[in-house]
């Protein structure tokens, strides 16, 4: 990449649209170089840079408006960045911020503006954030430190034994490693989320399942051949019927009358049999459940009776209980001779009628006794006849009329088929008529068992096939589970995978990187450094990034036994070392880099340093850093200068060609 024109206005003192254009580095003039003296607005060039590429606060941009438009209540500010990409391609980035048109405006009124154009197109308002992170991406934040630097950030570097340990992670963004750490924390990332609500369905589930299916299905094969095997039996007994019947019509039908006899004879037996076999059915699932009940009719009938007999024998009772009141009653009645008796009764024959009636109260009948066996209240005995009521009501009670008609059909049975053997046929015909007949009710019989037999093997084999369709079914959902489970599966090892290949590869890339950025380093500050005779080496660890110098024995130098200058050398050159470590082609900004440097270390960085800092590199200096003899130094790198005029009276800056004292 590489800084074709940047715009700013109305920031600091750059009251007015103030357009800065970078020539061209061609023919190894890499360096463009910007003079101001100090408060002219040098630093403020690189801030605007930094504001366009990636936004700021609004409190920092309010504060930075330039006061005197603010005084006007303009509360704008606006910066615009051209440049070319590695592609060829052309980026334009402009970023501004604007309170509109408000009196006393506060940074609160600030809002941001953000405009992309590449290659002349406009990016719509949806893609902004995509640009955003594409220009984020382009130019990452963590590491234009180690490209656009000034004085202040070589100070940091220098003042700190440990100062590398402390930039750790912008170390690692320049070297490209915490991408790559931020590759592994995302795998880490989406491994988690794949594996919420994951339920893995192994191989072992699908097997059972799988042979569970192939039992049922094993049996409805099995079922299937044997509903077949009985419908052959059926179609044979069938024949055999068909075949004895014809037999029996040939030989026996001589003429139309007996046929027709014979024919309702046997047609009547038919009927008789099937109905006996009918009987003998209902009878037999009779007495499964209610034998019992049956054989209880005549018990039944003694309860009953008893019960009776122990109510009269009770109202006998209370009868002589009360016969000499009784007795009373029925004298009175006697006495009035109206209108059963006319004659008037003596005394003493009333008295007399009186004891007979009580002793015949009192005797009672004695074939009414009965001996209290139940015992039972009115209430109980009147619950009891209900209940034996409603038991002799019920099915189990028809058992008897059901064995008294079977009884009648089969004495209906043996006449007919006397009558069927009673007919003019000779003794062999008599022997041949009960066998076909015999033969015919044995497959009547095989027909009625094997239909029977066909039914219930149909319901089982549509219970069956009910049954292995969600056998099925279960099995389909268990392999859609499994080929999830299986993908979220294999993308989680996928993951464990490029993760370890990660974690490997950073190893070898920090080892690799941080070999090359000691290399760079150290060759550059052999470079800067007066004393680089008294150096050997320059050691940086792989993990924390310490740096080590050591001298010419071999003992290690403390950064804090070397001069000012000697550490500024080494922060310069452990930035060029990273800036070339990183091989991002990215322009280096350089803000006052020499105001604390001596003369030896200043000469070494402009004949050393400057001319190979970078393919683009843009230098902000006073003219004190770079006089006129080391602007002759740098004369032949020079792609262009320009210098920045700050008038004190306005508080304005303006940018002019030419350096201090070049000639336009």
């Amino acid at each position: 990449m590489k800084f074709r024109k940047l715009s700013i206005e109305n920031y600091k003192s750059f009251q007015f649209p103030t357009e800065i254009h970078f020539p061209d580095s061609e023919n190894g003039k890499s360096i463009f170089l910007i003079g101001g003296m100090n408060g002219a607005g040098k630093t403020s060039i690189m801030e605007s840079i930094n504001y366009c590429l990636y936004g700021g606060k609004a409190d920092e941009i309010f504060r930075a408006i330039n006061r005197k438009e603010i005084a006007k209540g303009n509360a704008a500010v606006s910066f615009e960045l051209t440049a070319e990409l590695d592609d060829g391609s052309e980026l334009i980035v402009k970023r501004s911020w604007s309170a509109g048109v408000i009196e006393s405006p506060k940074a609160k009124d600030l809002n941001e503006r953000l405009v992309v154009v590449k290659d002349g197109k406009r990016v719509s308002v949806q893609n902004q954030q995509m640009w955003q992170d594409f220009i984020r991406a382009t130019v990452p934040p963590g590491i234009t430190q180690f490209f656009f630097f000034d004085g202040e950030k070589i100070q940091e570097i220098a003042a700190d034994d440990h100062s590398e340990v402390r930039l750790k992670s912008s170390l690692e963004a320049a070297l490209g490693i915490q991408n790559i750490n931020q590759l592994s924390s995302d795998l880490i990332y989406l491994k988690q989320e794949e594996r919420k609500g994951f339920v893995e369905i192994s191989d072992e589930d699908l097997t059972f399942k799988e042979s569970e299916l192939k039992k049922e299905q094993a049996k409805y094969t099995r079922l299937n051949r044997e509903r077949d095997e009985i419908k052959e039996d059926l179609t044979a007994f069938k024949e055999q019927y068909d075949e004895a019947k014809k037999r029996f019509q040939a030989t026996f039908n001589r003429d139309p009358e007996s046929r027709d006899a014979i024919r309702e004879a046997e047609k009547r037996r038919i009927q008789t049999s099937n109905r006996l076999g009918q009987l003998e059915n209902e009878i037999r699932g009779l007495c499964e459940k209610s034998l019992p009940f049956s054989l209880l009719g005549g018990f039944f009938d003694g309860i009953r009776q008893q019960i009776e007999n122990e109510r009269e024998s009770l109202q006998g009772e209370a009868i002589k209980e009360h016969a000499e009141e009784l007795a009373k009653k029925i004298v009175r009645v006697v006495e009035d001779p109206e209108p059963i008796y006319n004659e008037r009764l003596s005394d003493e024959k009333m008295v007399e009628l009186e004891k007979r009636i009580f002793n015949l109260l009192r005797e009672g009948d004695a074939q009414a006794a009965t001996d209290k066996l139940l015992n039972l209240s009115d209430r109980d005995a009147a619950r009891i006849l209900q209940k034996i009521e409603e038991l002799e009501n019920s099915d189990v009670f028809l058992i008897k009329p059901l064995v008294e008609e079977k009884q009648e059909l089969e004495v209906e049975l043996k006449k007919i088929e006397s009558s069927l053997n009673s007919g003019s046929a000779t003794e062999s015909e008599q022997e041949l008529f009960g066998q076909l007949q015999e033969e015919m009710e044995s497959c009547a019989t095989q027909i009625g068992r094997k239909t029977e037999q066909l039914r219930i093997l149909e319901e089982d084999i549509l219970s069956l096939e009910k049954k292995v369709r969600e056998i099925e079914i279960e099995i389909e959902k268990l392999y859609e589970k499994h080929n999830v489970s299986k993908e979220k599966s294999d993308f989680i090892n996928e993951c464990d995978a490029i993760a370890g290949l990660l974690n490997q590869f950073i190893v070898r890339m920090r080892k690799s990187k941080v070999h090359l950025l000691q290399e760079k380093t150290f060759e550059m500050y052999k470079l800067l450094s007066s004393k680089s005779g008294l150096i050997k080496d320059i050691t940086i660890d792989e993990k924390s990034y310490e740096v080590k110098i050591s001298d010419r024995n071999g003992h290690e130098i403390k950064k804090s036994g070397l001069s000012a200058g000697e550490k500024e050398v080494f922060a310069l050159s452990l930035l060029w070392g990273l800036s070339q470590t990183s091989q991002l082609n990215l322009p280096i900004i350089i803000d006052t880099p020499l105001s604390r440097l001596d003369s030896t270390h200043r000469d070494n960085i402009i004949r050393n340093y400057f001319p190979n800092a970078g393919d683009q590199v843009i230098i902000l200096s006073t003219d004190t850093e770079i006089d006129e003899n080391y602007f002759k130094v740098l004369e032949s790198h020079l792609s262009g200068a320009a210098s920045l005029v700050f008038n004190h009276q306005q508080e304005l800056t303006t940018l002019k060609t030419g350096y201090f004292w070049e000639e336009k």
